[in-house]
């Protein structure tokens, strides 16, 4: 489909900057998507046929990543393919060696974040608003919050952060409203 946009297959391959470029806004886009569908796949009947078997494992490992039931697999993936497919429709300026990498860095960045280990050279470490393995495990714990996948944007604004900090800066909130209130 993306060569039916226009991507391209040969040489010269397209310069490094414009990759990494590239690669960040599939980042975005896919997290948006991911958060979305994540968000969704905790809903009642969508739980429990379809994500219930990606969260069998409470304590992730990096390959339980891509543990996930076919149409899981499916909804998610979508968002990984559908962006670059999306900006090729748009802009007719995709090389074959950007998606390569684009899927290669998803994976990495998937079952990094599944590996139950912040290394030292996770992006978490360097991008504080990186979600990383910390940020998944608390949601593989706790199976609520932290649906996004690349980012915290997405979790912070809309409420949906779990763990302690965010636990903390929700009780402040609290008692800063009753405070309002009296």
């Amino acid at each position: 489909m993306a060569v039916f946009f226009g991507m391209a297959t040969g040489v010269p391959f397209p310069p490094l900057w414009k990759i990494a470029v590239q690669i960040a806004v599939f980042f975005v886009m896919e997290d948006t998507w991911h958060y979305w569908t994540h968000r969704l796949f905790h809903w009642g009947p969508f739980y429990r046929y379809v994500h219930k078997i990606h969260h069998q494992y409470s304590a992730p490992f990096g390959l339980a990543a891509e543990y996930a039931s076919p149409i899981e697999v499916m909804f998610l993936g979508f968002g990984t393919v559908f962006g670059p497919v999306l900006w090729c429709a748009v802009t007719q300026d995709l090389h074959i060696l950007t998606m390569y990498l684009w899927i290669v860095f998803r994976l990495s960045q998937a079952i990094d974040a599944h590996s139950g280990y912040e290394f030292p050279w996770s992006l978490h470490r360097f991008l504080p608003f990186w979600a990383g393995a910390e940020h998944h495990d608390v949601h593989h714990e706790r199976f609520i919050g932290n649906y996004s996948s690349s980012f915290r944007w997405w979790d912070y604004l809309l409420d949906t952060e779990a763990g302690p900090e965010a636990s903390k800066r929700r009780r402040a909130r609290a008692e800063a409203k009753s405070r309002k209130v009296q």
